[in-house]
């Protein structure tokens, strides 16, 4: 790219817009209440998962628009990557698949034959990149930590019941105060 080209859109790729879907996706604000049994850190982990979809979908468009010009006919491409604890994030690969990371896409950023709108368009990219991997991030942390937890409470009402004449479980207990 010379610096006399028309760059791209120095706007995010992922706008308010794209996050529009994540609207009606239930708070996460009652995170921090005491959880009534395993019942609700099931759903919990099931609202992970929900969103861990959306954030997937996101990641999928933040990969195409990263394969269209003049994207394309840099030396980087956008890449998932899956983690053996079952997440997926993006890297930057070079087009050979030589190097890895965000080296990358500095170096694409140190190109001085590319025009500053390019440059503030790699800037958006990685930016987007970068909040889709923390979200992703927490979001997988939470639906693993969910999962770990309904299961510790699974086990706990097994050990309760083994006991001769126990008084029945409730899942509704009042903390003393």
């Amino acid at each position: 790219m010379n610096r006399n080209e028309p760059g791209p859109s120095t706007a995010g790729w992922l706008t308010q817009e794209a996050y529009r879907q994540f609207e009606h996706t239930a708070s996460l604000k009652g995170l921090l209440q005491p959880f009534k049994g395993k019942g609700e850190l099931e759903s919990l982990a099931q609202l992970a998962r929900s969103i861990e979809a959306q954030l997937a979908e996101l990641m999928t468009r933040l990969e195409q628009s990263a394969r269209h010009a003049p994207y394309s006919l840099l030396n980087l491409r956008l890449a998932r990557q899956s983690t053996g604890a079952g997440s997926t994030f993006l890297r930057w690969r070079s087009r050979d698949f030589s190097r890895m990371g965000v080296n990358v896409w500095a170096d694409q950023m140190n190109n001085p034959t590319h025009s500053p709108s390019l440059r503030q368009a790699l800037y958006h990219a990685e930016i987007d990149r970068i909040a889709l991997n923390l979200q992703m991030s927490v979001t997988h942390s939470l639906y693993r930590q969910a999962v770990e937890c309904a299961g510790k409470m699974t086990l706990a009402e097994e050990l309760l019941r083994q006991f001769p004449n126990p008084r029945s479980i409730q899942h509704e207990h009042s903390f003393h105060r």
